[in-house]
């Protein structure tokens, strides 16, 4: 590797004097040791665990690098070679699939249309060697081998620091990235054996000798960071669907490094996952809150996502991750930890170095402890009980009862969620204190309702943006925020001591309001409907989660109600599904393979079949608009609600237009030009409605899961999971129906073109035509 190192610098110093031979031959003469490590084996470098992995090699004979990226599944994969900028744009990159040979592209933009976003390079410039791209027992692999320090490209691959990006899509069709992620591959290595530095992201430490571990150890290791808080805890604070240790790739950098609950209870690198129970090893504690922040901080993305919450403190862009902290930690053990199969007695590090996940380490840290679903479900029981120390007989005891936890700064608290607490105190002269902290940097609000429905209440809202809380109606439920609330007049803005301010990672609203007001709704000592929600930003908009519930000011009592109208929505989505995922379907299935049937059996079971689809249709659609209405909402104001319109008024028209057909020719009769083309009219909107009908149909799980505060969970994932395997199901067999059917279709006219011509079958084919009169109506 030394040898590489200094041919390289070299040929760099000397590329403007034309003398690259001489220089080869005076460098090759001073070195004769063969170069270790990533020039003779495979390094390897794990991009996105679980799913990506980049191996590579140097070859020395003829500078060049061979790399193998692996993806768990059929999808087309990507690999740039960026500036320190680590943009897209302009960088260049090598993509395939099982379906798509490696070719080198110009990333343009990130844009859509996508074919707008690259752009293949010229064939002079296609430069790689064994390149491929296979299918090998469900994993893609992509291998190809290019020139290091080539000067045919803006990028070059250099023995120091590179600059890349990893994608890689949904289907082996390249599109739209389905994740993607920049990082840097640091090829160098030390000349001096005393000065260990980096080897192709290879970090070499002491390890414990036959797999001891001692104070004083140094340790590598590279695995998920986590806080403290969610592994006791058992689950994601913001996320209470997902298992700590089973999905730290779904931990939201927001959780993990904006909340104070979470980063002030330290952090840990967690070990690999066990085989046998599925959840990450508790790996080692990280003596260094303040080293694990900026380097997290400067990892993540502070770019809102449609996935996870947006980490507020972050300062990395939108191509940065969002979720699943992934670092390799070096330190040395101070301490082994108090033995107990929790957190504390895992080993603990100090002198903390927090590396890109890159920088793979040469000696596997030695295994800590790994937990069980019922060590964790334990755990998670005891959060947050303390004992009290226990004391003499002999000395008086003070009976004390257990202290108000510390958030609650009010007469009473309400945790409306894991990261929204209401505190609140009713004063002797008619007015009621409330103070919202949601843990993060966004708009806070409050609702007052008669009815717990959101339009026609009275809501407090306030931002770091608006400066201080204001009082405001709400109007309709409406993503646009003009429309959806309006601000209360000045004369009826009698908030006192309202403030609003963002400290220690938290976003506190504070307020006293009077309680009974000419032309608001009245907030009695008795039960009260309230509406509580927050944003992920400052600026007022969209929430990222609202809360029912009700307050009973007398008692102090208060309990989560459900949102309204859920029942309805998840009917409204039950029987869309099987309307345009079932029956509709089976509708054209029964048109493509009408030769199974004998006379118009087919034509009157497409006929039925759709009817009814139809009659579920309106039903579909009624309930969406009387719910609608009842929720007080704009109509059609999103692309789901404009889509369902569109489709309700497209079936009508083909129901009728199927009523309305031409009559189709009898025997030996030429079809019309009116038939052909209701024909290919027919066929063509159906396929149409079936098209927007899969689309549609996800598009309403997802609005279903942000409108009941199910969006990223695992469930949402789930349903969506299955919802598309099944329409791949579906699609397969209309396809594979539609093939067989036509070739046999063609083979029987070939038959009967050939035959003799005997009476006996014209008659039948006479027979067959009459019967079928109809079934060219929806082929």
């Amino acid at each position: 590797m030394r040898f590489l190192s200094v041919l390289l610098a070299t040929l760099a110093a000397a590329k403007s004097h034309n003398s690259i031979l001489t220089v080869l031959i005076l460098t090759i003469s001073t070195f004769v040791t063969a170069a270790a490590d990533c020039s003779s084996n495979f390094c390897e470098s794990v991009l996105k665990d679980g799913f990506l992995t980049l191996r590579y090699k140097l070859n020395e004979p003829d500078d060049t690098i061979t790399m193998e990226v692996t993806y768990e599944g059929d999808a087309w994969v990507g690999l740039a070679f960026s500036d320190a900028s680590e943009s897209m744009a302009g960088s260049i990159a090598v993509m395939a699939s099982s379906e798509v040979s490696p070719q080198k592209y110009q990333l343009i933009a990130p844009t859509f249309p996508v074919e707008s976003a690259f752009e293949l390079m010229s064939p002079e410039e296609q430069t790689l060697v064994d390149a491929s791209c296979e299918l090998i027992d469900g994993q893609t692999v992509l291998k190809f081998t290019t020139q290091l320090l080539a000067d045919e490209t803006p990028f070059a691959i250099s023995l120091g620091e590179n600059h890349l990006l990893w994608a890689y899509g949904r289907s082996p069709t390249i599109g739209y990235h389905s994740n993607r992620s920049p990082f840097t591959l640091n090829l160098a290595k030390a000349i001096d054996d005393k000065d260990v530095e980096t080897l192709g992201t290879v970090i070499p430490t002491a390890s414990p000798a036959d797999g001891e571990m001692k104070v004083g150890d140094d340790i590598c290791i590279t695995g998920y960071i986590m806080d403290s808080y969610c592994i006791d805890l058992g689950h994601f604070l913001d996320n209470d669907d997902t298992v700590t240790l089973r999905e730290p790739e779904e931990h939201s950098f927001h959780c993990l490094l904006d909340v104070p609950v979470c980063y002030n209870s330290g952090f840990n690198v967690l070990g690999e996952k066990d085989a046998q129970t599925g959840l990450h090893c508790l790996g080692y504690r990280i003596d260094d809150t303040e080293g694990v922040l900026a380097a997290g901080r400067a990892a993540g993305s502070n770019v809102q996502s449609d996935t996870h919450y947006t980490c507020d403190t972050c300062s990395g862009g939108a191509s940065d991750a969002v979720a699943g902290y992934r670092a390799t930690v070096k330190g040395t053990v101070k301490e082994m930890g108090d033995g107990t199969k929790s957190v504390t007695g895992q080993p603990l590090l100090s002198n903390i170095q927090m590396l890109d996940a890159s920088v793979v380490c040469e000696s596997p840290a030695p295994q800590t402890v790994c937990l069980s679903m019922d060590d964790v479900e334990q755990a998670a029981a005891q959060v947050p009980v303390s004992e009290p120390e226990p004391v003499e007989e002999t000395e008086p005891v003070e009976e004390t009862e257990e202290p108000e936890p510390e958030r609650c700064s009010l007469d009473f608290c309400v945790e409306l969620s894991v990261s929204y607490l209401l505190a609140y105190t009713v004063n002797g002269d008619g007015t009621i204190t409330m103070e919202l902290t949601y843990d993060g940097n966004g708009w806070v609000g409050i609702g007052f309702s008669e009815n717990g429905m959101m339009v026609g209440s009275d809501a407090v809202i306030g931002s770091t943006d608006v400066g201080i809380p204001q009082k405001y109606r709400m109007t309709a439920l409406s993503v646009d925020t003009d429309t959806a609330i309006q601000l209360m007049s000045p004369e009826e803005q009698t908030l006192t001591d309202a403030t609003v301010e963002f400290k220690d990672g938290q976003t506190v609203m504070k307020f006293t309001k009077i309680m009974k007001e000419p032309n608001q709704i009245e907030i009695s000592m008795g039960k009260n409907n309230m509406l509580g929600a927050y944003g992920a930003r400052p600026t007022i908009g969209l929430h990222a989660r609202k809360m029912n519930f009700s307050i009973n000011l007398s008692s102090g009592a208060a309990e989560e109600k459900a949102i309204p109208f859920m029942s309805a929505w998840l009917a409204h989505g039950i029987i869309a599904f099987i309307a345009w995922g079932v029956l509709v379907p089976t509708a054209v299935q029964s048109a493509i393979m009408r030769s199974l049937f004998k006379g118009p059996t087919w034509f009157k079971l497409h006929q039925n079949i759709n009817a009814t689809a139809m009659a579920l249709t309106v039903v579909v659609f009624a309930i969406g608009v009387a719910v609608t209405s009842k929720e007080g909402a704009v109509h059609f104001e999103n692309s789901h609600e404009r889509m369902g319109l569109a489709m309700f008024i497209i079936a009508i028209l083909q129901v009728l237009d199927g009523a309305k057909r031409p009559h189709a020719p009898g025997s030996g009769e030429e079809k019309t030009l009116s038939r052909k083309a209701w024909e290919f009219g027919h066929r063509l909107g159906g396929v149409a409605l079936l098209a927007c009908g899969f689309w549609q149909m996800d598009s309403g799980i997802k609005l279903y899961a942000i409108k009941f505060n199910g969006a990223g969970s695992s469930q949402e994932n789930s349903v969506i999971l299955g919802y598309w395997v099944w329409i791949g199901f579906v699609v397969a067999m209309l396809v594979i129906g539609g093939v067989y059917f036509r070739l046999l279709r063609s083979e029987m006219k070939s038959v009967d073109q050939n035959d003799d011509g005997s009476k006996e079958e014209q008659v039948g084919r006479t027979a067959r035509t009459s019967g079928e009169v109809d079934e060219e109506a929806d082929a």
